[in-house]
């Protein structure tokens, strides 16, 4: 697994998308947790776990984890289709980060998230440039976390220009150790 930061908020909410998985073991007690009468799971039952549960699970082998369905083959085909018409937003708030993390499980993902994000982010500069119409309000409501970020960014560095250009961005101080 990527590392994720212990203490970034976006990497935590990340590693909660759910993915599919396959118990490889018998479990007793855990019947009431998949919603059965049963006291006993058995092995080959499906169950849809926290990334970050799946994959401790998936280390010591008790549970195979499949791809998340929002990097299957099907949707990877959506993505590099019109990826500037994709809902991120809708799909997952995280996609980027989660994606990252599921990158280690599917070698395609990382090819897919550049793809996508080399596409988007030129959408994004265009935006931060020229401004919001109807158009560009549609694709902002569409981007995820890191999208958005990258987006207050470029604007703010937009704003800047104008200073930058009258020589106001930086002034320059005598160091104080200069007499």
């Amino acid at each position: 697994m990527s590392k994720a930061s212990y203490y970034d908020i976006d990497d935590i909410l990340a590693v909660q998308e759910r993915v599919p998985c396959v118990l490889q073991v018998d479990l007793d007690g855990l019947g009431s947790a998949s919603g059965g009468g049963a006291s006993k799971v058995y092995r080959n039952s499906r169950w849809t776990l926290p990334f970050w549960m799946a994959d401790r699970l998936n280390e010591e082998d008790y549970v195979d984890m499949e791809v998340s369905p929002l990097f299957s083959k099907q949707a990877n085909r959506m993505y590099a289709a019109s990826p500037e018409s994709v809902q991120l937003r809708s799909i997952s708030q995280h996609y980027y980060q989660f994606g990252l993390q599921m990158g280690d499980l599917v070698p395609e993902i990382p090819n897919v998230l550049r793809n996508m994000y080399m596409q988007r982010v030129q959408k994004i500069a265009r935006i931060a440039q020229r401004g919001q119409n109807i158009e560009a309000f549609d694709f902002v409501q569409s981007l995820d976390r890191t999208e958005t970020r990258l987006l207050k960014l470029c604007q703010q560095a937009q704003g800047a220009i104008p200073e930058w250009q009258q020589n106001k961005a930086y002034v320059l101080t005598k160091a104080s150790a200069i007499p």
